[in-house]
């Protein structure tokens, strides 16, 4: 008797379902309803809720309305959802097939007395290079049809706050797929001592900080391809990295020493010259004895992560 009610209950919960797919069926092709499968995919926990409501000690009517609250709610889910993707996908398409290529090119002469400047530099999905140094302070250029830069200069004695930000009412793509449509080209002045602030995107970026003295780097960034090479232009070099999923390589000189902590969960790891001192700690063989010191902290996930000597 136990046996047949169930079997009852489990035909109402499943005529429920099926009677919802013919109705989704009828607005598909009646009506302007979408089905986005890749968002519909998400949706799977429900059949396991609407099974398991079906187990539950409840008579007929509750159980079956709480099968319809639960496909209503998922369904004002699922169409939230595509709504808010199609509207992104809207405004991105009509911001990169409406703006012209603009080209912007900084530059500010270099004062004598210059010691010392911070690089704080802010920017979305892109290309970022750091190349050969520069007469001038500062020189630098930005080509995007998406992301208009700002320019700030700031002196406090001897020392120079230099920082590129991104328009606050521009749209910043953040897509590795998008990354060549925004290039942005730094050059420095090489007497002062530098630290660097990247806050970026989904970005690939390549900073060659051998031919400029280097107090500090952090970079703080989304999926990004990294690639950093490091000099001995300077004593004492700390580089910090935050990042998503991404692809990380740093060149440090043979005659540096370099310790290394990596915080990570499933990277790949490739560094050369160190030996493991503990759990999340390496180190080069001079560390302790060489003049010019680096320290590199690392902290992301599932990523790929080198560090060479060169």
């Amino acid at each position: 008797m136990e046996d047949n009610k169930n079997k009852k209950d489990d035909g109402l919960v499943g005529g429920i379902i099926l009677i919802a797919i013919g109705i989704i069926a009828l607005m598909v092709t009646f009506f302007d309803f979408k089905i986005v499968w890749e968002e519909l995919a998400k949706f799977w926990p429900v059949f396991i809720i609407i099974f398991g409501v079906s187990l539950l000690p409840l008579n007929k009517v509750l159980k079956s309305v709480c099968v319809i609250v639960i496909i209503i709610i998922s369904s004002l889910i699922y169409c939230n959802e595509v709504n808010g993707n199609e509207n992104l996908s809207d405004e991105m398409t009509s911001e990169i097939l409406i703006e012209d290529v603009e080209i912007q090119e900084f530059s500010s002469p270099f004062k004598d007395n210059t010691t010392e400047a911070s690089v704080e530099i802010n920017y979305g999905a892109g290309m970022l290079y750091l190349n050969s140094p520069v007469e001038e302070l500062v020189k630098a250029r930005n080509i995007s049809n998406q992301m208009v830069q700002k320019f700030y200069l700031e002196y406090e004695g001897s020392h120079a706050d230099i920082v590129f930000d991104v328009e606050d009412d521009n749209y910043q793509v953040n897509d590795i797929e998008e990354v060549k449509s925004n290039r942005f080209d730094i050059s420095l002045n090489q007497t002062p001592i530098y630290d660097f602030e990247l806050n970026l995107g989904a970005s690939e970026l390549n900073f060659d900080f051998s031919e400029y003295k280097v107090s500090d780097v952090e970079i703080n960034s989304g999926a990004s391809n990294i690639d950093i090479k490091l000099g001995e232009y300077y004593n004492s070099t700390k580089v910090v990295i935050n990042t998503g999923v991404s692809k990380i390589r740093i060149g440090i000189p043979n005659n540096s020493g370099c310790r290394l902590e990596c915080e990570s969960v499933l990277t790949l790891k490739d560094f050369d010259g160190f030996s493991k001192k503990s759990s999340n700690v390496y180190e080069t063989a001079n560390y302790s004895s060489s003049e010019n010191n680096i320290e590199i902290e690392f902290e992301g996930a599932m990523s790929e992560f080198e560090v060479y000597r060169y």
